[in-house]
């Protein structure tokens, strides 16, 4: 098949026009290949194109830009020049795959979060859910972690007290979507990355003035990258039998000491 019919079944041709389409859309290479292997990853970095291209792969779906910015507009530099040569270099077809995962009926990479963790209770299909049973900010920690193999989280606020309702603010989210954390009833957040002063530094205070208030910082990758995993599983031998693989970028940082 090629890259382009592979990724409009993907995609949806829905979220190929408007402003979607800008996003979820081809940024490199030919979208009109044969393929024969696809390729899956949460960033193209330099390690996981060189991987996905000795792996053989003609086709890579990446959630996040290539390019360092939204539109992955490409802007000469350094180091962007050295990107795009080794993109051109392993000769992949590459397609972006990020609207689409968040802007349906239900927020896909929420909804894998979810089924991850276990938990029971009501989802809005956008940001929140509500607890069928009550938990504990700590009890919350565990299951994170467990259900994502982290070692660890960052907390801002109570470990302690009720959880109910919870906020998924998975990935970056724009400044206004946490407005309703800090205004209603919604006791704990969980993020990927978030600004600390802007968003950390209320929930802190909001923690000392005795308010049920927590958020948990997981990291940009490490709460978005088991979306990607699950989609290389369920679109395995989907098209034509064509094997497709996750490649594993890594979390962004290193913990020195």
């Amino acid at each position: 098949m090629k890259a382009m019919e592979i990724m409009e079944d993907v995609i949806g041709k829905e979220f190929m026009e408007g402003w979607h389409g800008m996003i979820d859309s081809c940024k490199a290479g030919d979208p009109q290949r044969e393929v024969k292997k696809i390729a899956v990853c949460f960033a193209a970095t330099p390690q996981v194109l060189r991987q996905a291209a000795d792996w053989g792969a003609g086709l890579l779906i990446t959630h996040e830009p290539t390019y360092y910015n939204h539109l992955d507009e490409f802007h000469p530099s350094a180091l962007s020049d050295q990107k795009k040569a080794l993109v051109e270099e392993t000769g992949l077809t590459i397609y972006r795959y990020h609207d689409s995962t968040h802007f349906r009926g239900e927020d896909y990479v929420s909804r894998i979060f979810l089924d991850l963790v276990g938990w029971k209770g009501t989802f809005d299909g956008s940001l929140f859910f509500t607890m069928d049973t009550p938990t504990t900010p700590a009890r919350v920690i565990e299951d994170i972690c467990r259900a994502l193999q982290m070692p660890c989280l960052r907390r801002i606020g109570r470990r302690d007290g009720t959880v109910k309702k919870v906020g998924l603010f998975l990935g970056a989210r724009d400044e206004s979507t946490y407005n309703p954390f800090f205004t209603d009833d919604t006791d704990l957040a969980v993020c990927g990355e978030a600004c600390e002063w802007q968003f950390g530094e209320p929930v802190r205070e909001a923690a000392q003035f005795g308010m049920q208030k927590t958020m948990l910082l997981l990291g940009h990758v490490q709460s978005e990258k088991f979306a990607m995993e699950a989609l290389a599983k369920k679109i395995d031998r989907k098209y034509d039998g064509i094997p497709v693989q996750y490649f594993e970028c890594g979390d962004l940082f290193t913990y020195d000491r």
